[in-house]
């Protein structure tokens, strides 16, 4: 195996500050797994993305392992790439979840313990090397102005987004842990929620598989399973088989969207009549007022946007 040359960006912030505590405790399980490594450590929001996209450009390290949580991770995709192309192709991605919601980790398999998460890339590195990854590219409406963004988990918008919002804010619920926050946000968001009509067009190779408009409780564009901190939103959905699940829920009052919270956690929501699944490579959502997106857990800015699946593009590990 030819030796590599690890470049590790820490979000210390990541998970109300767990991350930052534990580092102490797991730079000696890197270095006792992997070997030798250089760390940088996020001190601001974006700050993953720079540091990633450095190390790419300048060509001193060919793997890079963000430490946080999915917006971390989000971050660090980010400084992959440049105009949709890699910005150094021998490179490879890892991740160590440690964030509030750490959905990506629950579709790529990827431990939640840390010991385990490092030996996992040693071991696919000795074993049976890297697997690329579907990436989403979302344009979306930012002040005006067009602004493209890079996703590997899940882009939403409607009630999704608003919970992302509160969550930004209401540092209280990090505490709890990721799945109890977010559905305490969840509720609490959904008693003020009201659906908003999106239009919503799908193609998939060039053919149109869905344009209507929608009156929409949340839709979510999923390359991942999860989202929400272990919701299962998309149950067939895969980020290696070069399409986005549209998971459409729609019509639904408040009451209506409570009783059936629960669901989303076992991916039974499917089987409801006002959830819809609509399957493709890209979409375009418009809306008459304001409706804002999200990404991997990231506010983001509002619709218009459009979203384009790019098929193995990131090289993981």
């Amino acid at each position: 195996m030819a030796i590599r040359r690890y470049k590790v960006i820490v979000n210390p912030a990541a998970g109300h500050g767990r991350t930052g505590n534990m580092w102490s405790a797991l730079q000696p399980l890197l270095q006792r797994i992997l070997g030798q490594h250089e760390v940088s450590f996020t001190q601001a929001k974006d700050d993953a993305r720079i540091l990633a996209h450095q190390a790419l450009r300048d060509g001193q390290y060919d793997h890079i392992i963000a430490v946080g949580g999915d917006g971390t991770l989000n971050e660090v995709v980010n400084g992959f790439f440049i105009d949709d192309t890699l910005v150094n192709p021998q490179a490879v991605l890892s991740f160590i979840p440690s964030g509030t919601g750490s959905d990506v980790a629950r579709t790529l398999g990827i431990p939640f313990h840390h010991a385990q998460a490092i030996a996992r890339i040693a071991g696919i590195l000795t074993e049976r090397g890297k697997q690329l990854l579907d990436v989403g590219k979302i344009i979306y409406t930012q002040q005006d102005s067009h602004t493209v963004r890079y996703f590997l988990n899940e882009a939403s918008c409607g009630m999704s987004s608003a919970v992302v919002q509160y969550m930004n804010h209401a540092s209280i619920l990090k505490w709890l842990g990721g799945k109890l926050a977010f559905y305490l946000a969840s509720l609490r968001t959904l008693m003020r929620y009201r659906n908003v009509r999106i239009t919503m067009r799908v193609e998939h190779n060039a053919t149109v598989v869905l344009d209507e408009c929608i009156d929409a409780r949340v839709i979510a564009l999923a390359n991942g399973r999860y989202f929400g901190g272990g919701m299962m939103i998309a149950p067939h959905a895969s980020p290696s088989d070069g399409i986005i699940d549209g998971i459409i829920v729609e019509h639904l009052n408040a009451l209506q969207t409570a009783a059936k919270l629960h669901t989303l956690y076992t991916g039974k929501h499917l089987s409801e009549d006002s959830v819809r699944v609509v399957r493709g490579n890209r979409i375009v959502l418009h809306a008459e007022e304001t409706t804002w997106i999200e990404c991997d857990g990231e506010f983001l800015g509002q619709l218009p946007a459009s979203i384009e699946l790019l098929p193995a593009a990131l090289p993981f590990v």
